[in-house]
């Protein structure tokens, strides 16, 4: 308990200290976001940091592919008794090209109403590509950064990592349920016996509750608040 009051209190600090930053990036739709920030953000990295780290060169010729906005499983998909279904993340992401090749991934999402920021800038060699190719909805497992190209009835693996959660190249939404299911029956055993008494069913509090949900969500709001400030910190050092 100790540990996680120590990173909120740390979150908090953060997303205080980035608020100016953050203020000064901010677009009202993520296409004018990526219109006014997506390049200058890509050549900080070339110009300031290690190309190589990007799997870049340092050649200037950056393009980007379409904005993609990305989907998560809903807690319906970890219930037996639902229809498994995806949800907006509200945010988005486009591939980076460097001399008409794909090499990286980045993206903005909505901070606030109407207000989007910068949210990633870096991925493996293998998902810039995969972005190409999406015909549906972009999905995304985060916990085996795993993605998939969903067209509303299947799920077609994009990465190593899908094909390897998967055990192939396209799963049935109703299989990819169950084994989302099969993934989490420790978590669900665990969340009815301490929130539920034993009651049936994965209940959306149980999901939210549970430390291992806690935790990452705590890491997803700490790296969301490091970004920018660490942006930041690249212009104050590129001008000083």
């Amino acid at each position: 308990m100790q540990r996680m009051t120590s990173l909120l209190i740390c979150c908090a600090g953060l997303f205080a200290s980035t608020t100016t930053v953050s203020a000064e990036m901010t677009e009202s739709s993520a296409e004018r976001f990526a219109d006014a920030y997506f390049y200058d953000i890509v050549m900080d990295h070339i110009q300031g940091d290690d190309p190589a780290n990007y799997h870049m060169t340092e050649s200037e010729n950056i393009t980007f592919g379409p904005l993609l906005e990305t989907y998560i499983p809903s807690s319906s998909c970890y219930k037996n008794d639902e229809t498994c279904s995806f949800i907006p993340t509200k945010e988005f992401v486009a591939t980076v090209f460097q001399d008409d090749e794909p090499v990286n991934v980045i993206g903005t999402y909505e901070q606030s109403a109407g207000t989007y920021a910068f949210s990633t800038f870096g991925s493996d060699k293998e998902t810039p590509k995969a972005l190409m190719d999406v015909q549906g909805h972009l999905v995304k497992y985060t916990e085996m950064s795993a993605w998939f190209d969903y067209d509303g009835d299947m799920l077609k693996a994009q990465t190593p990592n899908s094909r390897q959660m998967i055990s192939g190249d396209a799963i049935s939404t109703e299989a990819f349920q169950t084994l989302l299911i099969e993934e989490h029956s420790s978590i669900e055993e665990s969340a009815e016996e301490g929130l539920m008494d034993g009651a049936g069913g994965y209940s959306d509090e149980a999901k939210s509750n549970n430390p291992t949900s806690n935790t990452n969500r705590l890491i997803g709001f700490a790296v969301l608040a490091i970004l920018p400030f660490g942006y930041w910190f690249l212009k104050r050092r590129k001008t000083a």
